[in-house]
């Protein structure tokens, strides 16, 4: 079956099939780079590093470059799956029962990201980015020392 990339839950389970357990990448920001971009996004993957602790890879995309500029912030990485045995399902699996998405950042946050990344394109494909820009900005760092991320992007803006 191929995966739709522009339904928030089929997008919320790709992202959470990928392994990007702080600071690993996992495949994570890769995906949204390969949804944002053929929609006009300009991709930088920006990896930050400070002394003592892990590089971090983060990715900026926008569309646009005026005013106004929404841009959604959010992460990727997870915190580490513990004992994978003791898990009702597998922590990177993304099985839906119940109605339920099961999986390590269904709700902290890959799921939110996929939410507003296909929001996003829905609004740029009906038309609604007229003026004004759209950014994300996610990275890879807020689970863990969270020196590599978000504030070193901002700096690099």
């Amino acid at each position: 079956m191929t995966t739709n990339y522009r339904d928030p839950v089929q997008l919320a389970q790709a992202l959470i099939r990928c392994r990007s357990v702080t600071p690993v990448e996992g495949g994570a920001l890769t995906l949204l780079e390969d949804v944002l971009r053929p929609a006009g996004f300009t991709c930088h993957r920006l990896t930050m590093t400070e002394p003592g602790t892990p590089d971090v890879e983060n990715l900026y995309a926008r569309l646009g470059t005026g005013a106004p500029h929404l841009c959604f912030a959010g992460h990727t990485d997870v915190v580490p799956v513990g004992d994978e045995s003791r898990w009702s399902r597998p922590p990177f699996s993304a099985e839906i029962a119940d109605g339920v998405l099961y999986g390590r950042g269904a709700a902290d946050m890959k799921g939110c990201i996929a939410s507003f990344a296909v929001a996003a394109l829905d609004y740029i494909q009906a038309g609604g980015l007229k003026r004004g820009s759209i950014s994300f900005l996610i990275t890879g760092d807020e689970e863990g020392v969270g020196v590599n991320g978000t504030v070193k992007v901002l700096e690099w803006m």
